[in-house]
């Protein structure tokens, strides 16, 4: 049989012709769906609309570490299994009940430091109820496909520290656990960025380990902050009612 050589645009040419063949097009509907997918990359409306995920997110975050880790986890390892693993070990401390059950007489796990104690009260009771909202709300975004807008939308952005949109997933991703983080920067399509995206995920983002840790104590100080401020307030104003009642 003999070939044809054909020219590129001869190609083309038969190449659109057997598809006009095969294939049938409809006029393609703008629906509700590509609206709201196209605020979503506009500037104006995409930045609300991804700070209002990202605080329902957060929201959903706290609300379910905060109700299994304090409703559940905490009572059950501060009430029930330390005083166990406490009576268990010998009474007298050594090496052996400090590197296991870590401080004597400790009324909590977190506080404790011990392998059995510490050790498993942090992964177990606070980091897994921290990581598993975040990938679920993670895995939501990925299947309504606005994990892409998002790309697209902060690209500009990224763009100019050298990185590209989608730079965003493993960021993502790493507020969670730095792993998944560092193994998502393998979407990026050079070495120089997947280098950046690391050193990033490495130095600025936390884990969730570390929100948890950073939620408590900035919350604690803030508090702190607050009850000190509030009383030097009280103390100003009884000196100032006192005073005028004197001039008066």
């Amino acid at each position: 049989m003999r070939k044809l050589k054909l020219t590129p645009e001869e190609r083309w040419d038969y190449l659109d012709k057997l598809a006009g063949r095969v294939v049938t097009l409809k006029p393609r509907r703008f629906s509700l769906k590509d609206a709201i997918g196209d605020l979503t990359i506009r500037p104006l409306t995409g930045i609300p609309i991804a700070l209002g995920i990202l605080f329902s997110i957060w929201m959903f975050f706290s609300t379910f570490a905060g109700f299994f880790t304090d409703g559940f986890m905490v009572p059950l390892f501060d009430e029930h299994f330390l005083p166990w693993i406490q009576d268990t070990f010998p009474k007298e401390p050594s090496w052996l009940y400090a590197l296991l059950v870590g401080t004597p007489g400790a009324d909590n796990c977190f506080e404790a430091f011990g392998v059995l104690t510490t050790g498993l009260f942090v992964p177990f009771g606070v980091v897994l109820w921290a990581i598993i909202p975040l990938y679920l709300s993670v895995a939501l975004l990925e299947d309504i496909g606005y994990l892409p807008r998002l790309a697209v939308l902060i690209d500009n952005i990224l763009h100019k520290i050298g990185l590209h949109g989608f730079a965003i997933v493993p960021t993502i991703l790493s507020f969670g656990c730095n792993i998944p983080g560092v193994t998502a920067a393998r979407i990026l399509e050079t070495k120089k960025e997947r280098f950046m995206m690391m050193t990033i995920l490495a130095i600025f983002i936390p884990c969730g380990a570390q929100l948890g840790i950073m939620e408590e104590t900035i919350a604690g100080e803030y508090g702190n902050w607050l009850n000190r401020h509030s009383s030097l307030s009280e103390a100003h104003l009884e000196k100032s009612y006192y005073e005028d009642v004197g001039k008066g």
